[in-house]
């Protein structure tokens, strides 16, 4: 997350450029990499989206980042500066900033302690932590990851519970509420956040309009998920009919004879890339979006290391 000091002398547009041009520098951009919009980056920062627009300008004239169509901007040259350009650009922050702790009446002592004090900050708030999205179906967990990763530009690992073990090493273990205790049970030594998600509302509305005489289609990515979003599909829409239910990882030959059978299909995210080309043969279909509330993410943002 960039940190903007609304009280600083610098220009917000070039704080959040140094914020960037940092990231960079330390390895969480690498040429390629695709930057947050101008407008989700202003929204999180609350800062307005010509701020964020200005700030990519000075990026891409230093000929840091760039344009391409349809990505936005991205990263061009995650190159690190030579030595005598680093040395001159660091002279000139550390001179500003040392000028502005004379100016607020600190002695040497006072600033080297606060110095040293930042540097341990600084090392302690970069340092790598691992970030485990774990749900009771793998699809749920790599969708919430991606959610997580896009908005806050960084590496979020998925997993459903029962490969919760593969990842000992995990700093932070994200799962729904109704899995927390299971998760602690585990004696996992990372910290266990409990989150809910939702399920998109068109398919649920879609479902709840459903006569117990129709049948539901349902395709999934993986199969472990049937079990699971089938069980919730008829708690939260009080579907009481059949359910014809594949996963694309068994293949698409079932597809067919699944959209012959039901009144409704309903393809998970995770399974649209595999269900388009049969979408004109279905009498009705509807995406299923698997995603995070957005109190949970906010929830979540406020205790990533």
């Amino acid at each position: 997350m960039i940190d903007i000091d609304r009280s600083s002398e610098i220009p917000i547009h070039t704080q959040v450029a140094n914020a960037i041009r940092f990231k960079i520098g330390n390895g969480n951009y690498r040429k390629g990499d695709k930057l947050p919009p101008t407008r989700t980056l202003a929204s999180q920062l609350g800062i307005s989206f010509h701020t964020v627009r200005k700030a990519y300008l000075d990026l891409a004239q230093a000929g840091i980042i760039g344009t391409q169509s349809g990505s936005g901007y991205v990263v061009q040259n995650a190159e690190p500066l030579d030595k005598s350009e680093r040395m001159e650009r660091g002279a000139s922050l550390l001179s500003h900033a040392l000028r502005q702790a004379v100016g607020l009446g600190l002695d040497e002592d006072e600033i080297e302690y606060l110095f040293a004090e930042q540097l341990q900050q600084l090392d302690s708030a970069e340092s790598t932590s691992k970030i485990v999205v774990a749900a009771p179906y793998k699809e749920l967990g790599q969708a919430c990851a991606i959610q997580l990763a896009t908005a806050f530009q960084r590496e979020c690992h998925s997993c459903s519970l029962d490969e919760l073990g593969k990842h000992a090493d995990a700093d932070l273990v994200i799962v729904p509420f109704r899995n927390v205790k299971q998760v602690l049970s585990m004696g996992t030594r990372a910290d266990v956040i409990g989150v809910s998600y939702d399920l998109d509302e068109d398919a649920l509305s879609q479902l709840s309009r459903m006569m117990d005489s129709e049948t539901l289609g349902l395709v999934t990515r993986y199969s472990d998920a049937v079990a699971s979003l089938t069980k919730e599909l008829r708690s939260l829409t009080r579907f009481a009919g059949p359910v014809v239910a594949v996963s694309v990882e068994e293949g698409d030959s079932y597809l067919a004879s699944l959209i012959r059978e039901c009144d409704v299909m309903v393809y998970t995210q995770g399974a649209e890339r595999a269900v388009r080309p049969f979408l004109d043969r279905a009498k009705k279909h509807v995406r299923l979006g698997l995603k995070l509330a957005e109190s949970s993410v906010e929830r979540v943002r406020g205790v990533i290391p």
